[in-house]
């Protein structure tokens, strides 16, 4: 059982009208850095101090309980978190049609901070050799300059001699520079930190949950429905959760994902659904991955890896990508140049740049040709990998929504400078003054998603609350839900029944073959 230090809750104070949603917020208590005072967390505006006693007691109110748990990204401090997720709750409870469906909602916070915050203790934390190096470059410069200048030597000679002093000081101030980027801290939390106390906190309501009417662990009724929406490094601790979560051991999940039956049957559903199962009392259902920092190349690699694991468990699995966010394509690749083992830049692109090549509208034409990472499609890069590691269709097992192009009801671009049928430039200049855009806060395009009013807000919300299916009706059906992607140039790419029935296919096939 989770110890409650390390976790802190907050019920968010419903408004005097009925039918509010539920809704939570809860965060780690784990400090920004391992030798801070801990401090009690200030209870946030419009909520009062809870514990997840008070999670459990609303779960149990709901005729067919669904919790609904937001997982940020990086680079978030506690107030940006608190304004995001405060957005995101209003939305939830905007929204008609996720009234009434039994969903409790839970923002989940794990240790972020800002851009440039450790400055401070850049030099105390710094260990005395990279001291060294960076004080004894810098005297170094120093010095060779002072001393060509009262010696009468070579000046190419004084150049050569300065450039070697200053190359010296380049990495300590890189090292430093990364550190004021706070992706690789926030990374360091994010594995050690939320990773596990999410973990907690899901075991923690699944142990708190009344016991289901059965002992039968076939019998599914009466349990929850557990969904994620990840940003971000936020789908990084999702799918790392999950894992976590999954008992890979239990011989149900292992029969399950080994005999093989007619893809569409009656059993084949019944056995997703017991792969779905996580702890006594929880179906993992919808997972929505928002601008992920998860690298593509799990879409390419063949072989297990930590999204290719999770997704397995899900039922519903979708994907909101823009190849405009500059925060993934420039920041986030540049970060992790030096530690992804990939020989070529090709395959240094995350899952949030991941472009579809179609048109404006919802098509079930989902094919690897029709999906794009960089300048080059998946097809493409598929080929040039080895056969043994790209067998597989698990990239065509995702719903993709491009909304680089998408817009508001105003005719604003939603994540980038997208105007109606302005599509934004994307060219090397493009990206450059799109990144410029972000820079001076025009455009957010790594967070627009959730900023404001949007038909790509409302999918979110909807996809991972009641689903792909039920959302579909909602609109009244594929055709129609095409045309209002259309009309907000949202281009989508769902897996039409032959892609779905050849993945579950070749996932039975290669298990069922194994030992």
């Amino acid at each position: 059982m989770a110890q409650e230090k390390d976790l802190a809750a907050y019920e968010v104070v419903p408004p005097a009208s009925e039918g509010f949603t539920p809704a939570f917020f809860v965060e780690s208590t784990a400090p920004d850095n391992i030798d801070d005072k801990q401090s009690a967390p200030q209870t946030p505006d419009n909520c009062r101090p809870s514990d997840i006693d008070k999670i459990v007691e609303a779960l149990t109110k709901q005729e067919k309980p669904k919790l609904l748990i937001t997982v940020h990204g990086f680079n978030t401090p506690r107030k940006k978190v608190l304004d995001t997720f405060k957005e995101s709750f209003i939305a939830l409870n905007a929204d008609d049609a996720l009234k009434n469906q039994g969903l409790v909602c839970v923002g989940y916070r794990w240790p972020s901070e800002a851009m440039g915050t450790p400055w401070r203790s850049g030099l105390s934390a710094a260990p005395w050799f990279l001291v060294g190096i960076l004080f004894v470059s810098l005297a170094a410069v120093y010095l060779v300059n002072f001393y060509f200048e009262i010696c009468d030597w070579p000046k190419f000679a004084g150049v050569i001699a300065t450039a070697v002093t200053a190359t010296m000081a380049v990495i300590p101030l890189t090292l430093f520079g990364l550190r004021l980027i706070v992706y690789f801290r926030d990374g360091f939390r994010a594995a050690n930190y939320g990773v596990p106390d999410l973990v907690n906190l899901i075991r923690d309501i699944d142990d708190r949950l009344p016991e289901r009417p059965t002992d039968n662990p076939d019998d599914l009724a009466g349990r929850v429905d557990l969904s994620f929406i990840g940003h971000s490094m936020g789908g990084f601790v999702v799918t790392n959760a999950v894992r976590i979560l999954s008992d890979v051991f239990s011989p149900l999940a292992i029969a399950a994902m080994r005999d093989v039956e007619a893809v569409g049957s009656e059993e084949e559903r019944r056995q997703r659904e017991l792969r779905s199962k996580i702890g006594k009392n929880f179906l993992l259902r919808r997972l929505v991955l928002v601008s992920p920092d998860i690298p593509a190349e799990v879409l390419l690699s063949g072989r297990g890896n930590v999204l290719q694991s999770s997704l397995k468990r899900f039922q519903d699995a979708h994907l909101f990508s823009n190849e405009g966010d500059e925060v993934l394509r420039n920041i986030s690749t540049t970060a992790n140049f030096f530690s992804l083992p990939t020989m070529s830049r090709r395959f240094g692109y995350r899952l949030g740049n991941v472009g579809a090549l179609t048109e404006w509208g919802l098509s079930e034409d989902l094919t690897l040709g029709n999906l794009r990472v960089g300048a080059h499609t998946l097809e493409t890069l598929y080929a040039e990998l080895d056969a043994a590691q790209s067998e597989e269709s698990f990239a065509q097992r995702l719903t993709y929504f491009d909304c680089t192009d998408a817009i508001d009801a105003e005719g604003h671009g939603v994540v980038t400078n997208a105007a109606r049928n302005a599509p934004p430039n994307l060219t090397w200049l493009g990206h450059l003054r799109l990144l410029w855009a972000y820079v001076r806060g025009e455009v957010d395009v790594h967070s627009g998603y959730f900023l404001k009013p949007s038909l790509v807000r409302e999918l979110i919300y909807r996809f991972a609350a009641i689903g792909y299916g039920d959302s579909e009706r909602l609109y009244g059906g594929l055709a129609n839900l095409s045309e209002l992607c259309k009309s907000r140039q949202i281009k989508a790419l769902k897996p039409g029944r032959d892609s779905v029935a050849a993945a579950r296919t070749a996932d039975a096939a290669k298990a069922a073959a194994s030992p």
